[in-house]
């Protein structure tokens, strides 16, 4: 359970500040002039919140345990990718075979980031476990 906890903080806190970054600075203005009036005028925090919390926990039972199972940082990485592009795959290629004006521009650039911003954050809770908890080197 330790070793869990840990890899949760890793991964959730990573996964925070690197999608704030890219929601705040990098990407700011890019999801609004795809989405223009679909979006809300500001996000529901809420509901962002739980995203959050149970992404994070996916991305460590499935990406960052295994990876600390085989001890390798390569199987938390590669897992990683492999859900982020299936979570964010599922979302964004839904909305485009079921929402008129979806953009398939956003889907892309939505689905690149999916894919790096969870592989990513289970490299940094595979490798804060690892150091924090003592488990495979």
């Amino acid at each position: 359970m330790k070793t869990f906890l840990i890899a949760y903080a890793g991964t959730f806190t990573s996964l925070l500040i690197a999608d704030a970054i890219w929601l705040g600075l990098v990407a700011k203005t890019f999801y609004r002039d795809q989405l223009g009036d679909m979006m809300l005028p500001s996000p529901n925090l809420t509901i962002a919140a739980l995203f959050y919390v149970f992404f994070a926990g996916a991305v460590v039972l499935l990406a960052v345990l295994p990876g600390l199972k085989s001890g390798s940082f390569t199987i938390a990485l590669v897992y990683g990718a492999v859900l982020g592009l299936a979570a964010y795959g599922t979302y964004d290629i839904t909305n485009l075979a079921t929402l008129k004006g979806w953009p398939l521009t956003m889907s892309i650039v939505d689905m690149t980031w999916g894919t790096f911003v969870t592989a990513f954050s289970a490299s940094c809770g595979y490798f804060l476990a690892r150091s924090l908890a003592g488990t495979a080197s």
